[in-house]
């Protein structure tokens, strides 16, 4: 079986960028108490909670989602609870790579707990969902729980695990959702920074190689 999980050194979970679960989020008018949050401190969060008006019910809509990514930047998973204000049942909406055998569908597993089994609804070219309704047992588990695993089936009819952290989730869940323009804002700057960063320190080592040659 192969284990995907973010303590692989080729896999780190990448939740900054997790647009699979702004698509419905992003869009203007995000909620005005959305906690203010600096880009490097967004990096460390495993879990991101989104907010925004749900269009046909003018219902606040939420997602408290984590996405994981392979070190070079390939999308691996992603699993997100969505909600709807009032509304009893929520939903655990799964997004894998492309690759997975469809007909076989994935099963969700908190810890040592029940697996529970979906299938695959719509497929994309960067990524297949699956979703599921869930209660707020199921949310409770998540919350008490350390690991949440998405298991599915490769092309070779292998299953292929992937592990996603559970630390985190409570905050988000019962926190303040995230300003989506800000953040996008603030992932810029830090970019820039990085950018000037790696700058400086080329024109060190470039500064350190001429002096040692006696240029």
């Amino acid at each position: 079986m192969l284990m995907i999980d973010k303590a692989s050194k080729w896999i780190k979970p990448v939740t900054t960028a997790a647009f699979l679960a702004l698509v419905a989020l992003a869009a203007p008018g995000t909620n005005a108490q959305a906690q203010e949050i600096d880009a490097e401190a967004l990096a460390q969060q495993n879990w991101l909670k989104f907010c925004n008006e749900d269009p046909k019910s003018k219902k606040q809509l939420c997602a408290i989602t984590q996405e994981m990514k392979a070190e070079t930047g390939q999308f691996l998973a992603s699993v997100s609870v969505r909600e709807l204000e009032g509304a009893k049942r929520k939903a655990l909406v799964v997004a894998l790579t492309p690759g997975m055998l469809l007909r076989h569908g994935l099963t969700v597993q908190i810890d040592k707990g029940k697996q529970l089994k979906s299938t695959f609804s719509i497929c994309f070219p960067n990524a297949c969902f699956s979703d599921m309704a869930v209660d707020d047992t199921f949310i409770d588990s998540m919350k008490k729980g350390a690991q949440i695993v998405v298991t599915a089936l490769n092309q070779q009819a292998q299953p292929v695990r992937f592990e996603l952290t559970l630390t985190g989730f409570t905050k988000s869940y019962d926190g303040d959702p995230i300003d989506v323009r800000k953040t996008a804002q603030e992932q810029e700057k830090l970019q820039e920074l990085l950018r000037k960063r790696a700058e400086e320190q080329r024109q060190k080592l470039l500064e350190q190689k001429n002096k040692a040659e006696g240029n």
